[in-house]
């Protein structure tokens, strides 16, 4: 299913959504996408009521063209801890059964449904400083790696403009021994990640080349600027 198909996909289960809980005689409050990942391919919505929530699933065979796959009433469970991620937010239910839902909506309207329609303990997951910066906050490696590579050109650009030529100079050759040092250590690394990378847990050549790449690709991008 592409995208155009996807968003066609959903607009239908909202407006069916909004049908149902007419039918159902429920206050529907909130509907949003799911992620659910590798365990389902057809688009999925969340349904928030004052009684609970209910998953449902794209599905060609139904009349509505959508069915109920998961429902739990509020009561089921005592609190739920929210990590909220650029656009996405991920919810862990904790009761009489344990539930993670990754959700494709911002945190803040849904911690402010849960605090003002359920009895749950709502716990938000504290993050460091480096996590609120945009390219950081989806903790996704390639998105903090493009983010890094924009964020190191910047600074370069904004060194040029500030600094006086002679420092221009030092820092164009300390850019040249950066690019070398990360081509160096990016192909020691593909060869045996342990030798350059030391004090990182996971030695894997995936790491070596996030890290590596970025200095020789910034090296670069810094001697351009600084000629």
């Amino acid at each position: 299913m592409n995208t155009k198909q996807r968003r066609t996909v959903q607009d239908m289960m909202r407006k069916n959504l909004r049908k149902e809980y007419f039918y159902l005689r429920r206050e529907l409050l909130l509907t949003c996408p799911v992620d659910l990942g590798k365990l389902s391919a057809d688009p999925s919505y969340a349904a928030f009521d004052k009684d609970g929530i209910s998953i449902y699933t794209y599905s060609k065979e139904a009349e509505s063209r959508m069915k109920l796959v998961r429902r739990h009433p509020w009561s089921s469970f005592r609190s739920v801890k929210m990590d909220q991620y650029l656009t996405r937010t991920e919810l862990v239910f904790q009761g009489d059964t344990n539930w993670v839902l990754l959700l494709q909506h911002k945190g803040k309207e849904l911690r402010e449904l849960l605090e003002q329609y359920t009895a749950l303990t709502v716990e938000e997951v504290p993050r460091p400083f480096w996590r609120k910066v945009p390219g950081y906050r989806s903790n996704v490696k390639r998105n903090m790696y493009a983010a890094s590579l924009l964020y190191a050109a910047a600074a370069a650009i904004l060194l040029k403009l500030l600094l006086p030529y002679s420092i221009e100079k030092a820092l164009f050759a300390a850019s040249i021994g950066i690019m070398l040092l990360g081509l160096l250590c990016l192909t020691i690394g593909m060869i045996d990640p342990t030798i350059v990378l030391p004090k990182l847990r996971a030695k894997t050549r995936e790491n070596v080349f996030y890290l590596y790449s970025f200095l020789a690709i910034s090296g670069f991008v810094a001697t351009f600027v600084f000629w």
